[in-house]
């Protein structure tokens, strides 16, 4: 090596030194002048300093279902079965079976290695309007879901202005997905809640909402929340309970999120026009099906069934 060389890397070394350390929240796993440092390792005696460890991503080291004892919650069973709605002890009902035949037809795809999309467990509920019947959808069939073996489900209350997920439950918690978009909460340990009459659901529940609640759907962090649900929880099934998508603008974003979109469509009350338009508006999604709720009696695929009719776009 040349004099020239070796005075060109000991003048960038001493450069270096003088530069004050990184400032706090700086990652500190890498060396701080490591092209400097590789150029002159063939000149210095001493070996270089080890980095420090690298501290662990907690999110994804930390066992899956890790909540405190304290976060869990009790179905509000009453309100189901006022509502119709499939309950633990429902098994062999009319209801059951129907969610238990949308549940065949869409297990198989959020399990299709030949899927590479890193949301394919994620499934995402919404609907033109609003009543036509999604979060009916989705508690049942998050419920249904979860009476599989070694299955875990978990359940977001994404219609953070309605919360509806929450009337369904027992004391449910203040926090939810909305302080983990508003930074309020930065764990999803935190606010992630388990249910105590079925032990692999899990719950996510809207939060605290405020003025800026709906755009954050639409947020940069929500995306990432997707991801991070998808990959910690990537052999258990996502259902999002999602705002109707002519309602408001986050649903048409949030659809880019997720893999697989059920479009709930109340038979008799909801216009095709409507229908079609927020069909168009959630496109983005590349697994559509479709839902028809409230069919009239000559609709129903038995004599005996009751509300919904499965069927893809």
């Amino acid at each position: 090596m040349t004099e020239a060389r070796l005075n060109l890397i000991q003048r960038a070394m001493r450069e270096a030194a003088l530069k004050r350390p990184p400032e706090e929240g700086m990652d500190r796993t890498e060396p701080l002048f490591e092209p400097v440092l590789e150029a002159a390792a063939s000149v210095r005696e001493a070996p270089p300093r080890e980095p420090p460890p690298r501290e662990p991503i907690r999110e994804e080291l930390r066992p899956a279902y890790a909540q405190t004892p304290d976060r869990t919650v009790r179905l509000a069973v009453g309100r189901l079965k006022e509502g119709r709605m499939i309950t633990p002890d429902a098994r062999g009902t009319v209801t059951y079976n129907e969610f238990r035949s949308i549940k065949r037809k869409l297990l198989p795809s959020t399990r299709d290695p030949a899927t590479k999309a890193t949301t394919k467990n994620i499934v995402m509920i919404t609907s033109a309007l609003a009543g036509e019947g999604k979060t009916y959808t989705a508690m049942n069939l998050a419920i249904c879901l979860a009476a599989e073996k070694n299955l875990d489900v978990i359940l977001v209350d994404g219609d953070v202005v309605r919360a509806s997920v929450s009337q369904y439950f027992e004391n449910a918690p203040r926090e939810g997905l909305l302080d983990l978009l508003t930074g309020r909460r930065q764990n999803l340990d935190e606010v992630l809640t388990r249910c105590a009459d079925i032990p692999n659901l899990h719950v996510l529940f809207s939060g605290s909402r405020d003025e800026t609640s709906p755009e954050l759907l639409a947020s940069q962090r929500m995306a990432d929340i997707c991801t991070q649900l998808s990959r910690r929880f990537r052999e258990s099934i996502v259902v999002i309970d999602a705002p109707p998508v002519l309602a408001t603008a986050e649903p048409a974003a949030l659809a880019m999120h997720v893999h697989h979109l059920i479009m709930v469509v109340a038979a008799g009350q909801v216009a095709r026009h409507h229908v079609e338009e927020a069909l168009q508006g959630v496109v983005a999604c590349p697994s559509i099906s479709l839902i028809f709720n409230k069919a009239p009696e000559w609709q129903r695929a038995t004599p005996y069934s009751d509300y919904y009719r499965y069927g893809e776009a």
